[in-house]
């Protein structure tokens, strides 16, 4: 009922208090976050990737309630933080949809903080094809080149966005005085 109102942190304080969690308080407190926007924090903190990983599993054994593409960009996300990047790759790779934007930007994301540049090529040409004008795939990429040393790859990347027409935007930020 917290969760349905917003209210996470008391519905986390009454499953903490939970002599005994099942398939449905875990269930419930997953969808409850991924409802609040916070899937991330539905499992990353505790790291129970495997947790995460078997209700993931157990919902598309499930034909009433089959994962939709914000569950399927979290367990990818879930997976990459914690370096099961081929793992996740099988997972959009059977997906029973096409993978949207949102899934291969995990992918790619997590491709940047562990430095898997082949993996990282793939998602990104996918990104490319998804949202061409998308200036962060670009960059995303380019980081991803630099953090294993392939500055001419990176360079190429940014030469690639002119040509086509793209900038980066500054970043800004707006103060309240």
């Amino acid at each position: 009922m917290y969760s349905k109102c917003g209210k996470m942190e008391e519905a986390r304080m009454v499953f903490d208090e939970m002599l005994e969690r099942d398939i449905v308080s875990w269930t419930t407190m997953i969808n409850g976050y991924v409802l609040n926007g916070e899937a991330r924090t539905a499992l990353n903190h505790a790291g129970l990737v495997d947790d995460g990983l078997y209700l993931f599993n157990l919902m598309q054994e499930d034909t009433r309630r089959s994962p939709n593409v914000d569950h399927y960009t979290c367990i990818i996300d879930l997976l990459g933080r914690a370096g099961r990047l081929e793992e996740a790759y099988d997972i959009i790779t059977t997906m029973p949809s096409a993978p949207s934007h949102a899934v291969w930007g995990a992918l790619l994301g997590a491709c940047v903080i562990h430095q898997k540049v082949e993996l990282g090529e793939l998602a990104a040409q996918s990104l490319f094809q998804l949202e061409p004008e998308n200036t962060g795939n670009y960059i995303l990429l380019a980081k991803l080149y630099a953090a294993v040393g392939r500055w001419k790859d990176a360079e190429a990347l940014r030469d690639v966005m002119n040509d086509i027409g793209l900038r980066k935007e500054a970043a800004y930020s707006l103060t309240d005085m």
